[in-house]
C-alpha cells in the first residue's frame, strides 16, 4: 500500500509541475504519466476522473500547508500579533508554493464552473479557518469573517505584488515593515 500512496503523491507532484510549466489545458494525462513513469491506466487507477481530479488534488495539496500556517499563529496574544505572525509565515512560504498560487490565478479564468467552485470551496475553508482563529480577539463571528477576508486580501495582495512580480528586488522597503504597518492598521480598525 505505501507504494500506491507514494505513486499517487508522485502523480500529483508531476501534475502540479506540468500545470505550472505548461498550463492546465496544455498538459495531457499522457505527459503526466510519462513524467511519473507509469501508464495512463495506472494514472486512471489513482485518479478515476483523470486530469480534473488531478487538478483538485493539486489545489487540495496547497490548502493543508496554508492551514498549518494558521495553526502556527494560534499562540498569538493579540490580533496584531496574529496578523504579523501570519504575514511573516506566508511571506516565508517555499517559492515553489508561490509559483503554484500564481499559476492558479492565471488558470482561474479558463477553469470550468465546477473547477472554479472547487477552488472557491478550498479557499473558503482556508478563510474560515482564519476567521475561527481571530474570533477570540474580536468576540463576534461576523467581524471575524470580515477580518479573515481582509487578512487574506492583504497577504495575498502583498504576495503577488512583492513576491510574484518580484517588487521586493527593486523596493527598499522591508517586508516586515509592511506587515507590521498593515497589522497595526487592521488591529486599530477593530477598536
Amino acid at each position: 500500500m505505501p507504494e500506491r500512496t507514494n505513486r499517487r503523491d508522485n502523480i500529483v507532484d508531476a501534475a502540479a509541475h506540468l500545470f505550472v510549466q505548461n498550463g492546465y489545458d496544455a498538459t495531457s494525462v499522457r505527459q503526466i504519466a510519462d513524467v511519473v513513469g507509469v501508464t495512463e491506466a495506472a494514472l486512471y487507477y489513482h485518479f478515476k476522473d483523470g486530469k480534473r481530479e488531478l487538478l483538485e488534488a493539486v489545489i487540495s495539496c496547497q490548502i493543508p500547508d496554508l492551514l498549518h500556517v494558521v495553526e502556527e499563529c494560534e499562540g498569538a496574544e493579540t490580533l496584531q500579533d496574529f496578523i504579523v505572525q501570519f504575514g511573516q509565515r506566508m511571506v516565508a512560504l517555499n517559492p515553489n508554493r508561490l509559483e503554484k498560487l500564481r499559476w492558479m490565478v492565471m488558470e482561474f479564468p479558463r477553469m470550468t464552473g465546477d473547477e472554479r467552485a472547487m477552488f472557491h470551496r478550498k479557499h473558503l475553508a482556508f478563510q474560515n479557518r482564519i476567521a475561527v482563529a481571530v474570533e477570540r480577539f474580536l468576540g463576534d463571528a461576523t467581524a471575524a469573517k470580515t477580518m479573515a477576508a481582509t487578512i487574506t486580501c492583504m497577504v495575498f495582495g502583498y504576495g503577488f505584488l512583492f513576491l510574484c512580480l518580484d517588487l521586493q528586488s527593486v523596493s527598499d522597503v522591508k517586508s516586515d515593515n509592511i506587515i507590521q504597518l498593515l497589522a497595526q492598521g487592521l488591529a486599530a480598525a477593530t477598536r
